[in-house]
């Protein structure tokens, strides 16, 4: 049940990486269609979505009743320890991504090719320049600065399909507005971060996840379900129905499931409920997509630097810490979200409740 479950996130191949360039975009300036909704039309097709439904409600059943656990809290509480490491994670990331990006004369995938900007060169030396300063932390916000810039650019040239990467977006605008003040040039030259910015850097983690939420909810409804001929065109070239015990057989179900399984994830990481685990899922079968399909890695460098951050950083503005902040019980339920798992609410907010006297 666990395999069907999951099975419809396995298509996540971002299809601009595994077919045709020019084909790629012909397929994404036709007009949107809903003619996915269509491999509903099939009894068997229901029956396997139904049974997609059960196995999806049955893991997230089992991992909330484990969060509630004494071990269930510990494993999920124990990558937090490495949380200084998270925005390093991202920043390394971002900065080796953007390097590649102009390696292979493109911008943040091979669809969008640097030569159909007005002036292709000077976006290339930009991009370097962005890479190098993010890379050493060498005035990180001028350079997040010029980074959004250029995205900006990007959009003028290549409309709002550039929103499939508004995660690159969302970590210009945190590096933008809070810098980069660990293991780096900044943290010598600038110190540390004055105390209003200082206040609101706990919450970067969240202003990221927002934006890659997005990036992956409106790709799964602009490219896989309103433009379902691409992934049709991935399943049948890469005959993914051999694999009768992951993927149906009909080609438009997987793209029905692929469409809907990268929104339902996107969702889960905004409003942060089953975050971690939703994280997970999309990183192992990311990773088995890479494999299988070869697709370029350097374009999943970003994907692998926010979910590795997601992963260790205490939970903030999510529902997972409405139900499971160990200090549930300590402070007011409409504080909590405001306060990462850490936090003992001595900073600022409502204080902490009183503890029952012991008898």
């Amino acid at each position: 049940m666990l395999v069907v479950g999951l099975a419809p996130v396995a298509a996540r191949a971002h299809e601009a990486y595994v077919v045709d360039h020019d084909y790629f975009w012909q397929e994404v300036s036709k007009p949107y269609s809903t003619h996915a909704l269509g491999a509903l039309k099939d009894p068997h097709n229901v029956l396997i979505t139904v049974l997609t439904v059960i196995g999806i409600l049955t893991l997230i059943a089992v991992n909330f009743l484990f969060r509630l656990t004494r071990l269930g809290r510990a494993a999920h509480a124990w990558p937090e320890r490495f949380a200084r490491f998270g925005p390093m994670f991202i920043r390394v990331a971002i900065a080796g991504a953007l390097f590649f990006s102009v390696a292979s004369n493109s911008f943040l995938g091979p669809e969008l090719v640097l030569d159909d900007f007005t002036t292709p060169g000077l976006m290339k030396w930009g991009l370097l320049l962005v890479s190098v300063m993010i890379a050493v932390g060498f005035l990180t916000e001028l350079a997040a600065l010029m980074g959004l810039a250029i995205f900006a650019v990007a959009y003028r040239a290549f409309g709002p399909y550039i929103l499939t990467y508004a995660d690159y977006a969302g970590e210009l605008l945190a590096l933008f507005l809070f810098g980069m003040r660990r293991w780096s040039i900044d943290a010598r030259l600038l110190g540390k971060l004055g105390s209003l910015r200082a206040r609101f850097e706990r919450y970067e983690s969240t202003l990221v996840r927002m934006f890659y939420g997005f990036s992956l909810i409106y790709a799964g409804i602009t490219i896989k379900l309103l433009h379902p001929d691409l992934t049709t065109h991935v399943a049948t070239k890469w005959n993914l129905a051999q694999f009768s015990w992951l993927f149906p057989s009909d080609p438009l179900l997987i793209t029905l499931g692929a469409g809907l399984a990268e929104m339902t994830i996107g969702l889960f990481i905004i409003i942060g409920f089953e975050m971690k685990l939703a994280v997970l899922v999309s990183l192992f079968y990311m990773t088995l997509s890479l494999i299988y399909f070869r697709e370029l890695v350097w374009p999943h460098f970003l994907l692998y630097g926010i979910s590795l951050n997601l992963l260790v950083q205490p939970e903030t503005f999510t529902l997972d810490h409405l139900f499971f902040a160990h200090h549930r019980r300590r402070i007011r339920w409409w504080w909590r979200p405001f306060l990462p798992h850490h936090s003992k609410g001595k900073s600022s907010g409502p204080k902490l409740r009183p503890e029952p006297p012991k008898i």
